[in-house]
């Protein structure tokens, strides 16, 4: 459930360290605050509050455990992990009684890094998911004006109340009944949404009370409108007359505004493709679909070359405007199953299934030479460095994947820019 990334405080004084985690770092966290002491690091907290504090214990001016104090009296429940030399025994010691949430030794285990972090969002998405749908139910809730169902002790419907009969364009149960088989025939296939794998009543019924609570969610749509209208499914079963009673409550502009969330955690803001937050789902993905498959996967890391410049010439304005045009001129010009992120800046990523490393070169050959001849609108040749690696069949992690895609780009550029380079 990696939604929203973490904003991330890095705290070594090692700058060789701090140079080494900055990039891992910064594919899990939407923004990464680096600090080379204590003292810097509790004033970056401070300005940035962010979610997770990662940092050395032994530190000049003010160590990590001092820190982290005065941290925790600021926020009691801030997520902190720390990294530690064998040699930092004393410090240690001190840094298990204030019951911080993980430790690390040196040399950092990115693997293990990467998993804690992982851990840390996902609880931290589980949390805001638990607020959400608590203002789902608080909601709910308030709701008397609700659609009703009533089934017997052998899930078959005895009453359908006014409100659903409407909903659904039936003047009777009776009538809705001599045209489906069940209710659950009108449920909507939705990824967000609940959906039977049987739909007579019986079994969707003892489906549904299966899950959890927050998750009985159905979408349908009724007889005037095209639109989905999505629905907090409640049941209540009385003991004495062992009817179960369903009832429907109409929460659809709560899962719009969910979805409207998503898609602005997922997006880039000017070009409007995937943002990194989204690129990282998509490439853990493509690496279990590679393996599940037996497939190639290949990935195109791009950097527009001194793109500075033409900010720094003709404004940031123009700036963006060629950013979404050097954006569609790449979308015009690859697969629908290939997929364009922003990584940053004037940084790119693309993802390439079922494509070898050597037609994932012709590709980024293909589009360097259409991006150098291209007009954005300037009066100026624009050009673009691209780093080319592939992974064979699963056989290779995301972090290990993009490491070589990334050393493959820093290559193009410090051989003279505007070329493919490829790693393998």
């Amino acid at each position: 459930m990696r939604n929203r990334l973490s904003k991330i405080l890095f705290v070594e004084d090692e700058p060789e360290i701090r140079f080494e985690l900055k990039r891992f770092l910064h594919r899990y966290s939407s923004d990464v605050f680096i600090a080379c002491n204590g003292e810097e690091g509790l004033s970056l907290y401070k300005k940035y509050t962010p979610d997770i504090v990662i940092t050395d214990i032994k530190m000049p001016k003010m160590n990590g455990i001092d820190m982290a104090k005065k941290i925790k009296q600021i926020s009691p429940n801030q997520t902190i992990i720390f990294t530690t030399a064998h040699s930092d025994n004393s410090y240690f010691l001190e840094a298990i009684e204030m019951q911080v949430d993980g430790y690390i030794l040196k040399p950092v285990d990115l693997g293990l890094l990467k998993k804690k972090i992982n851990d840390i969002n996902k609880n931290m998405e589980l949390e805001r998911q638990k607020k959400l749908y608590e203002s789902i139910l608080d909601d709910v809730a308030q709701m008397q004006d609700t659609m009703l169902a009533v089934y017997d002790e052998h899930a078959l419907p005895v009453f359908f109340n006014q409100k659903l009969l409407t909903f659904l364009g039936y003047a009777s149960l009776s009538e809705f009944l001599r045209a489906h088989e069940s209710l659950s025939k009108k449920f909507e296939i939705n990824e967000d949404c609940f959906f039977p794998e049987n739909t007579s009543d019986i079994d969707w019924i003892k489906e549904i009370k299966n899950i959890a609570v927050e998750k009985r969610i159905v979408s349908m749509k009724d007889s005037k409108i095209v639109e989905s209208k999505f629905f907090l499914v409640s049941l209540s079963e009385k003991t004495q007359s062992k009817n179960m009673i369903v009832t429907f409550s109409e929460i659809t502009s709560i899962v719009k505004e969910r979805h409207q969330y998503m898609h602005e955690a997922h997006t880039d803001a000017l070009t409007q493709i995937d943002n990194r937050a989204r690129f990282n789902i998509l490439f853990d993905k493509a690496i279990q679909r590679s393996k599940e498959n037996q497939s190639d996967l290949s990935i195109i890391l791009l950097d527009i070359d001194n793109f500075k410049q033409v900010n720094d010439h003709y404004g940031h304005a123009v700036g963006d405007n060629v950013l979404k045009l050097f954006t569609a001129l790449i979308l015009d010009n690859i697969r629908t199953i290939d997929s364009l992120s922003r990584w940053g800046g004037e940084e790119f990523v693309l993802l390439l299934p079922d494509t070898t490393l050597s037609n994932a070169k012709d590709i980024a050959e293909k589009l360097r030479l259409m991006i150098e001849k291209y007009d954005f609108g300037i009066d100026k040749k624009l050009t673009c460095s691209f780093g080319v690696t592939a992974g064979h069949n699963g056989d290779t992690t995301s972090e290990s994947l993009f490491a070589c895609v990334d050393k493959a780009l820093y290559k193009a550029k410090n051989n003279g820019r505007n070329q493919v380079v490829i790693s393998q």
